[in-house]
């Protein structure tokens, strides 16, 4: 009697931790745009979550990782997840010098690990839930921004206090975006529920536009092209062709329609039309940053193994390879960064932060575009969401940093992780009908 009552109390236990578990994914980015810090925490939350759940039910777990059709998948996007801080580490050691700050969003990217083989045990609605935040998610920092506009940076550079601007418009656009695709994962929709999703949509757009930020906008026509090149369902050819065109009219049309996009537009036309390959170049903000991609392969040629650390370039910044730069340009790349992931994780840790830096991006876009092609539309629609969520942060990192500011890095860590979580547990789930073998 006494054993039958531990064993009820276990359960219950046992369901309550997977429910809170859920429920910190779904809000994870509530106020991610509005709260300074919220980011970092809420990951340690989920991350926390995750172990617990992963130890009370490790056994099913462990045989749903081990699935036929989840056991390679798991494994590998374990190890994508586990590379930055692995290059933080090679690098170090081939430099002879160890700081723990290095590890700091590595970290944040490394515990969401948890996450993603956490959701293997009965999760079929986070991503739908998580769907229901992303507009309240922009009309929060609407509402801020109306409110407390952030003019540090200029009466034309809105933000809130708790990102930059460039920052916040590529994450208004993400969840702007988002909260339009997110339609898609709902079996029945409402009108009221597509009024709330497109008030999502504009809402990110608008703030994005506000932000005076150019960053992750050519994320757009990308993510139409794939929504139609891969929707055979809706999409004939003829009605591929006829999207297609209606893509670039909408984009003709917003640089029309709108005199920021018009002149962010312009001076990057004109930015990339002047930079001299041959010659020194003044320091703007698009030739600044094709300056800074050629002082990084400057580097990396230097030091492949080792990397150079976090400002530790110093001594090179005189030299005559770099002429085609001015002094505030590598100045810039010296004490601020090279505003791109790639770019700076190749100069911080050499080959090994080249590496695992596309790797973050690019092994778990394969595996979204793998799973585009499921007979499962329920997967299909995640990774279609998923993709057009790491559409937007690949774009976003090659004019920023994503994956080495800590609320940045989490917010990618955490989403992405819950995104191959619950593909994978769609996965597993058919595979437990198709084969019995979890009970």
């Amino acid at each position: 009697m006494l054993k039958n009552q531990i064993n009820a109390l276990d359960s219950i236990k046992n369901v309550s931790a997977e429910q809170l578990f859920t429920l910190s994914l779904a809000i994870s980015p509530l106020f991610l745009l509005t709260v300074s810090g919220w980011m970092t925490r809420i990951v340690a939350v989920c991350a926390l979550l995750a172990i617990y759940v992963f130890f009370r039910n490790k056994s099913y777990i462990l045989k749903s990782a081990d699935s036929y059709k989840n056991a390679f998948d798991i494994k590998l996007l374990s190890i994508t997840f586990s590379l930055p801080i692995i290059a933080i580490l090679l690098g170090q050691s081939f430099r002879g010098q160890f700081a723990w700050d290095y590890y700091d969003s590595p970290l944040h990217i490394l515990i969401c690990i948890f996450v993603i083989w956490a959701m293997l045990k009965n999760s079929p609605r986070v991503v739908e839930l998580l769907s229901y935040i992303f507009p309240i998610v922009t009309l929060l920092a609407l509402a801020n921004i109306v409110t407390h506009p952030n003019l540090f940076w200029g009466a034309t550079r809105l933000s809130t206090q708790a990102v930059d601007p460039l920052e916040f418009g590529s994450l208004s656009l993400t969840f702007g975006l988002m909260s339009l695709i997110s339609i898609k994962l709902h079996r029945h929709y409402s009108k009221l529920l597509i009024l709330y999703k497109l008030i999502g949509f504009g809402s990110g757009i608008y703030l994005s536009i506000a932000s005076g930020s150019r960053t992750g906008w050519l994320a757009i026509p990308i993510i139409g092209l794939i929504w139609i090149y891969f929707d055979n369902g809706i999409f004939t050819f003829k009605k591929k062709f006829i999207a297609g065109i209606g893509i670039i009219t909408v984009i003709i049309f917003s640089y029309f329609l709108s005199t920021t996009v018009q002149q962010r537009a312009e001076m990057a036309a004109n930015e990339i039309s002047n930079y001299h390959w041959n010659d020194q170049n003044k320091d703007s903000s698009v030739g600044a940053r094709i300056s800074f991609a050629r002082i990084a392969v400057f580097l990396l040629e230097k030091k492949p193994l080792s990397g150079w650390g976090d400002g530790n370039f110093e001594s090179v910044i005189n030299d005559s390879a770099l002429d085609f730069a001015e002094m505030p340009t590598k100045m810039t790349a010296l004490t601020a960064g090279f505003h791109n992931d790639i770019t700076a994780n190749m100069v911080r840790s050499g080959i090994w932060g080249l590496i695992s830096t596309l790797a973050l991006f690019f092994i778990p876009a394969i595996f979204f575009v793998k799973n585009l092609r499921s007979a499962n539309k329920k997967i299909r629609d995640v990774a279609f969401l998923a993709l057009a969520f790491l559409t937007c942060q690949f774009i976003s990192s090659l004019s920023m940093e994503v994956l080495n500011l800590r609320y940045s890095a989490s917010f990618y860590g955490l989403t992405l992780a819950i995104f191959c979580g619950q593909i994978l547990f769609y996965k597993s789930h058919d595979a437990m009908h198709f084969n019995g073998r979890i009970s």
